[in-house]
């Protein structure tokens, strides 16, 4: 008879005080332990699904036998609200949670329906941004860039702080251009290297190899030199762009 593990006992014991209370319909095991992928460093992620009857959310984290278990617990509808929201800001995380995680319990058959509804998240594509957009967005990561330079130039203790923001906003601002998920911030180095990884949490392969070239380089080195061309890279695939002579005219709002 094989052993269970000591995060699955401690697992066990974390949903026994969830599962009988009649506000809470199912729970899912997500994250590193769902896909395999978990570390000594890994949590154990749990996503309790509520009934519509509550009107609260909750998360937290609970130490159960040596063994952290970090919790979500929201109703339905929230679900349904974050699945929305955040795939209008080119974020797929709720679908990701719930398209990945395995089912522990359910009392009324509510995870297939999330499933499916997941599933079409993560299928959907994100809608193209406008001219608006794309034009207020070059001049945005150049006036960073700007920014940078001039911080350098005055040994600014703040420049590598300055360094990491601007390269996060290049990938931020070039995938929300491409259509493409904006890679989150903490697995960004595994998903542009790591297949397996990549695969496990379905994610699909960025789909300009030469950005994840420039990215990485910009990543390791952390040399003014490799971000610029990074950045002309961007301005390259969204147009070109050239502050001599640049204007947006718009209409107001009032």
């Amino acid at each position: 008879m094989s052993i269970k593990p000591n995060w699955y006992s401690a697992l066990n014991k974390f949903l026994k005080d969830w599962k009988d209370k009649d506000f809470v319909e199912a729970a899912l095991l997500t994250g590193s332990y769902a896909v395999g992928l978990q570390t000594k460093y890994s949590d154990v992620d749990v996503y309790i699904v509520l009934s519509d009857k509550v009107d609260w959310r909750e998360r937290g984290n609970l130490v159960i036998d040596g063994v952290l278990i970090e919790y979500f617990a929201n109703p339905v509808k929230q679900i349904r609200h974050y699945l929305e929201k955040e795939f209008k800001q080119n974020i797929r995380s709720t679908a990701r949670i719930i398209t990945i995680g395995k089912v522990l319990f359910d009392k009324t058959g509510i995870t297939k329906e999330l499933k499916r509804e997941a599933l079409e998240y993560m299928k959907k594509p994100f809608e193209k941004p406008d001219e608006v957009w794309v034009e207020t967005a070059k001049y945005f990561l150049w006036d960073m860039l700007d920014s940078l330079k001039d911080a350098e130039e005055r040994n600014d203790p703040s420049f590598s702080y300055l360094y990491h923001l601007t390269l996060n906003k290049a990938l931020e601002i070039y995938s929300k251009f491409l259509c493409v998920e904006i890679p989150p911030t903490s697995k960004v180095y595994r998903l542009f290297t790591d297949e397996k990884f990549r695969k496990a949490y379905m994610f699909e392969e960025f789909p300009n190899k030469e950005f994840v070239k420039l990215f990485l380089s910009a990543m390791k080195s952390k040399e003014l030199k490799n971000l610029e061309l990074l950045i002309e890279h961007i301005f390259d695939k969204m147009g070109g762009f050239n502050i001599n002579g640049w204007q947006l005219r718009t209409k107001t709002e009032v």
